[in-house]
């Protein structure tokens, strides 16, 4: 964004070409916002002159330079559009180049769109040369980067930046009493009414799109040529001039930073104007020839029959002013940011006052427009009669108050402020400071916040803090480096952490996945699954994700479902965290699941049991702790009558089996796929206390082991046999599932053969020890119903 600093200094009582503009440029990028350069212009008008319309004819026009006592003729196809209907003594820019003369131009004056520029409004004793005294050629030029002001709609004209500017330099500020012309305000909720000087009425149909909206009726209105200082200082912020009521509400914008619109009253059908959403399929035609459909997303301003104009966006051609226009409605209003940002990126449309408005304007600050532009208006004398009252809808907005102690700005900012540093950098901003002592003695400020801070950038004690410290000076704090206190910590859960995927992916070979924290709902619809204690989003991100996972199963499922091509065999896992809802309370865990999946082929339960029991042993939990018994209840991915839960001091810490096939076949891979399934209790496993290992005296006598194989029916589980085992004998150290198959014509049986450790810690183990093992333990077998194989 340009600006020019003589316009800023017109709102300040001081002359700005007595500053040091160095010092403005340090200051302005360490206090407020960012200021990408800074360049010094002087135009320089000896071959540029005003001239006289004489008379025109088809091709050509004659023009009088009085400067110069001479007249040229210039084409008529090097004018613009608006110049084809002009009157004689109408006075235009013309340039000199050697001998010859041509139209003064927009890029004349580094604009980088040209075309001529309009007609000016010069008195006649000036023609002679006095006018280049009102047309400001001189001036420092400041370019501000617009990211770094996106939080302070205040400072998107000059008037916030010579609010920001005559504060770090001490200079006094020009009171707004000075810009605008005093008119009363005649205030309404959604609907005004007419009175005697404004025979419109205006209807707020859509309040919470349009928080205010004022306007202003001019019954006559005078036209005129673009003023000479207007257009000079239009043309160096990049805007072209064309008139003086079009270049008078440019001005304000700039100015002011308040976007405004001018109607054309007598084309308001019906003498009403509606603030409405428009209706799917309306057309509208804006200022530069453009047509657009409109949608029901989009807000305009209507008449009584057809909309107007695209509200905070772009007027419409039909109902703008133009050289007929005699009688005015102004506009100044406050849209909603969001609803302007989405129409303009809609239609591709950004404009300078829809870039304001997306900023999140004051809704006060629309009050002031229509007194800026009677007060502009006069400053070009332009002769206007305009009604007795602003017409002024929409609530007043409350005070913004903030109630913040001394202590907290001091221990925030780390600086022993005194009540004078603050109170003074509070108030030279337009800040309202009270100083109060609180109910336990300590000094507080309770300060105001000025509207046109408070619509977005000012709303907490910390915004207070950054004010205060900006006007302190952020190069007055002493640059202490914080101290950083070094404790120790138990480094178990990251160790635990690292261990388990490390067992995870190197030694079972899995492949370590991280999907999203929310159901996938498409993938669950697919599965026929309904999560029953899943969390859902106050504010989803989309309608296909609006319920956090309440297990990390369905996203390994849908990892299988998006990379089984190619491959027949799968292993994935993922260490995450879940959520639950148990009534009004969400309890957040952590776990770690995975799936072993092959298209073509069995996977071994027992196989994949192994890896959880060697993934326990791992983090420093024995096999021989963990109690394997069948679940009682499973979630709907698990095959019932193949699955176990995992406890270990009669805590359950997870779950293991083998995967319902009915499920598997809606993943529509293959028939017959299969896959083993697990769920761990990763908080669990990372911060449990185990019990601390100690060593344990070495038999000095020789072990020994045996092998039994039996033959079991499929309803007993490996794991109570193991247990049963260990129990029968106090020698018995150690017994272990050595190996298992299973064969068709066995039916409802398996072979399983189980080794046996023994030992003795005071002697050498005799023949009758290992006897009464052996036969205890087929007894053992044979009371679950097993025999013993040959």
């Amino acid at each position: 964004m340009k600006l020019s600093l003589a316009w800023i200094f017109d709102h300040i009582k001081a002359d700005w070409k007595s500053q040091d503009v160095q010092l403005i440029f340090k200051k302005f990028n360490a206090i407020t916002a960012e200021i990408e350069q800074i360049h010094s212009i002087d135009f320089d008008l000896t071959n540029f002159f005003m001239a006289t319309l004489v008379e025109q004819s088809n091709d050509s026009i004659v023009l009088e330079i009085p400067e110069l006592g001479n007249k040229v003729s210039l084409p008529l196809r090097a004018q613009a559009q608006d110049l084809l209907a002009l009157k004689p003594g109408l006075c235009f820019m013309v340039k000199r180049i050697g001998a010859d003369f041509s139209w003064a131009t927009a890029t004349d004056f580094d604009l980088e769109k040209g075309g001529p520029l309009p007609a000016f409004d010069v008195a006649q004793a000036d023609l002679s040369g006095n006018w280049r005294a009102q047309f400001e050629s001189s001036d420092v030029m400041i370019e501000v980067d617009n990211k770094s002001i996106t939080h302070r709609p205040d400072m998107w004209g000059h008037r916030g930046f010579a609010r920001e500017i005559a504060a770090f330099l001490d200079l006094p500020l020009k009171p707004e009493s000075e810009f605008l012309k005093p008119i009363s305000i005649s205030t309404f909720q959604e609907t005004s009414q007419s009175t005697a000087t404004t025979p419109f009425v205006v209807h707020n149909d859509a309040p919470e799109l349009c928080a205010k909206f004022t306007g202003l009726y001019f019954s006559s209105i005078e036209h005129k040529p673009s003023n000479l200082l207007f257009a000079s200082r239009l043309l160096k912020v990049g805007l072209k001039p064309h008139g003086a009521l079009v270049d008078a509400t440019n001005y304000l914008m700039q100015d002011w930073s308040q976007p405004v619109h001018a109607y054309d009253a007598q084309k308001i059908d019906g003498k009403k104007i509606i603030i409405r959403t428009a209706k799917n399929g309306e057309k509208l035609e804006l200022l530069d020839g453009t047509t657009i459909t409109l949608t029901d997303q989009d807000l305009v301003i209507a008449d009584a029959q057809k909309p107007m104009c695209l509200a905070g966006v772009k007027g419409g051609l039909h109902s703008g002013v133009g050289p007929t226009t005699t009688q005015l409605f102004f506009e100044s209003a406050n849209f909603q940011a969001t609803s302007v940002r989405k129409t303009a990126q809609r239609h591709k449309l950004r404009t300078d006052s829809s870039a304001r408005y997306e900023k999140t304007l004051d809704p006060e600050q629309a009050l002031q427009g229509a007194a800026r532009f009677a007060k502009l208006l006069e400053k070009c004398d332009i002769k206007a009669v305009y009604a007795d009252e602003i017409i002024a809808l929409g609530k007043q907005k409350p005070d913004e108050v903030i109630e913040v102690e001394h202590a907290f700005l001091q221990a925030r900012s780390g600086v022993a402020l005194t009540e004078q540093d603050i109170v003074s950098a509070l108030t030279c901003r337009d800040f309202k400071v009270q100083v109060q002592a609180n109910a336990q003695g300590e000094k507080i400020y309770i300060v105001t916040v000025p509207s046109f801070r408070a619509s977005k950038d000012i709303k907490i004690r910390e915004d207070i803090l950054e004010e205060v410290i900006r006007a302190y000076g952020f190069e007055r704090i002493p640059h202490v480096l914080p101290h950083f206190a070094q404790r120790p910590f138990s480094l178990t859960s990251l160790m635990r952490m690292r261990a388990i995927k490390r067992f995870l992916a190197f030694s079972a070979r899995m492949t370590e996945q991280q999907n999203y924290a929310f159901h996938d709902e498409s993938f669950l619809n697919q599965l026929h699954l309904k999560p029953g204690r899943s969390a859902d989003i106050i504010n989803p991100v989309s309608e296909n994700h609006y319920r956090m996972i309440d297990s990390l199963v369905p996203g390994l499922l849908k990892n299988v479902k998006e990379n089984y091509v190619g491959r027949d065999r799968l292993a994935f896992f993922e260490c995450g965290k879940y959520w639950n809802r148990f009534e009004q309370t969400i309890i957040e865990r952590k776990s770690v699941a995975g799936i072993i999946f092959d298209k073509r082929a069995n996977v071994d339960f027992y196989e994949c049991k192994q890896y959880l029991l060697d993934l326990l042993g791992v983090v420093g939990i024995q096999s021989q702790a963990v109690l394997c018994k069948k679940a009682s209840s499973a979630a709907v991915w698990y095959n019932k009558q193949q699955t176990c839960e995992l406890f270990y001091n009669d805590m359950l810490i997870g779950t293991a089996g083998k995967a319902d096939a009915i499920l598997l076949s809606k993943l529509d891979i293959i028939q017959g796929a299969d896959a083993f399934v697990f769920e761990l209790d990763l908080d669990f496993l990372l911060d449990t206390v185990l019990p601390v290992k100690r060593m344990e005296k070495i038999s000095k006598y020789q072990e020994t082991s045996f092998d039994i194989s039996i033959l079991v029916p499929l309803n007993v589980a490996v794991a109570t046999l193991e247990r049963e085992f260990s129990g029968i004998n106090p020698l018995v150290y150690k017994v272990e599932l050595a190996d298992f198959f299973e064969k068709e014509e066995w039916k409802e049986q398996r072979s399983l053969t189980f080794r046996f450790w023994i030992s003795h810690h005071e002697r050498t183990l005799e023949k009758e020890d290992i006897d009464a093992i052996w036969q205890a333990a087929i007894a053992c077998a044979q009371k679950h119903g097993a025999t013993l194989r040959a």
